[in-house]
């Protein structure tokens, strides 16, 4: 998520102290529970991208295409495109232990400062990138050299560019191989549906989270509950919504919160991720989606290791020798925003099943 769209946001400050240590990974502040069906996971440390080499970005989605290869796309790149990660995982605890950054494929945009990139999956019965935009909100194919192939999906116009709050638009984007459908939402609520989900709310907010089939045409729509913002006053910076949705099998989908609270005083930033299972049906379609907690974490600010991250990046990563299933989780360092002593870095995640 690129900087000047935390500003263009509306601010906020966190109800809770949190503790005063800078833990050496995401604090968890609640796991999944036992019983609901969703996945257990567990979460392993982070891993800066640093220790690879691969530079300061904006990263804003991942996805597999094969072989160890992922599409990362960044939400401030000014070319159409994306990135390729080529990330090697111990095949029996899945942490990561190698990055490669491969290099950008693609050309120049056709909007001056590019699409806003945000949410990427892959086809691969045609080897085609599909990449959702909030500058345009279209969802656009590309060909895995970067140049585009000619496809998009046929966004309505109740939930297109005019129907969105600025900077609130398609962030997730996921293809369920299975299903033969896309899916996606808007960050936060659309115009028609009322104000935008902020500190101080005190009721659930319904987002729009809508199919395509491989056709490209819309498909069912369903109502996603976003949680009730946990930042109640407001702050120097904030931004709150849906950044991912990643398919998982048998037509369920795990979707990622992400809220993030800058106050006054930036030491206490936060950010705070919640993921959960919901798995839309026929007969659901006229009702808010029923909720499973999978996990959820926050980060904070510190001054001496820091460990702020802002996750916007959900997809799967590799299967374990023992069968269990990885999901990787990347951040957005915003560019390494900060100064040299105290900046913002790129983070990787690993999520295990249990």
């Amino acid at each position: 998520m690129e900087k000047d769209k935390i500003i263009s946001k509306t601010a906020g400050r966190p109800a809770k102290r949190w503790g005063k240590r800078c833990l050496a990974m995401p604090v968890l502040w609640a796991l999944s529970v036992v019983g609901t069906g969703a996945q257990e996971v567990e979460l392993l440390p982070p891993r800066d991208l640093a220790r690879w080499d691969v530079p300061s970005g904006h990263y804003s989605g991942i996805t597999p295409i094969g072989n160890g290869r992922y599409a990362v796309v960044s939400d401030k790149e000014v070319r159409e495109g994306f990135y390729v990660f080529h990330i090697v995982q111990d095949s029996l605890t899945g942490q990561v232990t190698d990055v490669r950054n491969e290099g950008f494929r693609g050309v120049d945009a056709f909007l001056q400062d590019g699409r806003d990139a945000e949410g990427v999956a892959f086809t691969p019965d045609d080897s085609l990138v599909w990449i959702s935009g909030e500058a345009d909100q279209r969802i656009v194919a590309y060909r895995l050299d970067g140049l585009r192939a000619g496809r998009e999906l046929d966004v309505p116009p109740f939930i297109g560019r005019e129907a969105i709050y600025p900077n609130y638009g398609f962030e997730a984007l996921g293809y369920d191989l299975a299903a033969g459908l896309f899916w996606t939402m808007p960050e936060n609520v659309l115009k028609a549906d009322g104000q935008v989900a902020a500190p101080g709310a005190t009721r659930r907010a319904g987002l729009h989270l809508q199919s395509f089939g491989r056709d490209g045409r819309p498909r069912a729509a369903y109502v996603y509950g976003l949680d009730v913002p946990q930042v109640e006053a407001r702050g120097r910076l904030y931004a709150f919504g849906v950044v991912a949705v990643c398919p998982v099998g048998g037509g369920r989908l795990w979707v990622m919160e992400r809220e993030i609270d800058v106050p006054k005083r930036r030491l206490q930033s936060r950010v705070y991720l919640k993921i959960y299972e919901v798995e839309p049906r026929a007969e659901a379609a006229s009702d808010t989606l029923a909720k499973r907690p999978v996990v959820a974490f926050s980060t904070r600010m510190c001054l001496f290791r820091p460990k702020w991250a802002n996750y916007e990046g959900l997809c799967e990563g590799m299967p374990l020798a023992d069968g269990r299933r990885t999901w990787l989780l990347i951040s957005d360092s915003q560019g390494g925003y900060g100064r040299k002593l105290c900046h913002l870095r790129d983070w990787i995640v690993v999520m295990k099943e249990k």
